[in-house]
């Protein structure tokens, strides 16, 4: 992932694919998102990640918006699958 503001950015061998559209070290990160499955009609969605500090740790906030009605469903399982499954796991494991 590109740290500059316009940067592209890809993953899953670029299954999906998009652009920074905001950086704010430490507070925030925009970015427009979209998967090859897609329509070419379809507009890119926005994932915004907002970053809190907490007593105690952090808070991750993720809203994900203008994800096309038909893959919704299988977007929200990836994320759980793919991204905050596993991360759950490793911080667990972290603090041992």
């Amino acid at each position: 992932m590109s740290k500059k503001i316009g940067g592209s950015f890809s993953a899953w061998d670029r299954y999906i694919r998009g652009k920074n559209l905001s950086l704010v070290p430490r507070r925030l990160i925009v970015q427009s998102w979209r998967t090859s499955e897609f329509s070419k009609t379809d507009l890119d969605s926005i994932l915004v990640l907002t970053f809190e500090e907490m007593a105690g740790g952090s808070l991750l906030t993720m809203t994900h918006t203008a994800v096309p009605d038909k893959g919704a469903p299988h977007y929200k399982r990836g994320w759980r699958k793919h991204y905050w499954n596993p991360w759950a796991k490793y911080l667990k494991t972290a603090k041992k």
